[in-house]
C-alpha cells in the first residue's frame, strides 16, 4: 500500500521525473524488462512534448542520453522500435 501510495504522489508532483526512473527502472539491474521498456515508451511516445521532457530529465538526471542507453540494453527489431518511438521517425 505505501509503494502504491508513493507512486500516486510522485505522478501527481513531477510526472516527468517519475516516467524518466520509471524508464531507467527497468534497465537497472542485471538484465532489461523488455516488455516493460516497450509499454513503457510506445505509451510515452504518443505525447510528442511529454517525450521530449523525459528525454531531457534523462539526460540531466542519469547523464547518459536515453538513445544511448536503449542502444546499449535492446538489439534487433526491439532496438529499432524503440528508437523509432524516442527520435520519432
Amino acid at each position: 500500500m505505501e509503494t502504491a501510495l508513493r507512486y500516486q504522489l510522485r505522478a501527481g508532483m513531477d510526472r516527468i521525473t517519475r516516467d524518466t526512473v520509471l524508464l531507467e527502472d527497468t534497465m537497472a539491474g542485471i538484465g532489461t524488462k523488455d516488455h516493460l521498456l516497450v509499454n513503457r515508451v510506445v505509451r510515452y511516445h504518443w505525447d510528442r512534448n511529454h517525450m521530449h521532457q523525459i528525454k531531457a530529465a534523462y539526460r540531466q538526471r542519469f547523464n547518459h542520453d536515453l538513445n544511448h542507453r536503449i542502444r546499449g540494453e535492446m538489439s534487433g527489431g526491439f532496438e529499432r522500435l524503440m528508437l523509432a518511438c524516442i527520435i520519432g521517425e
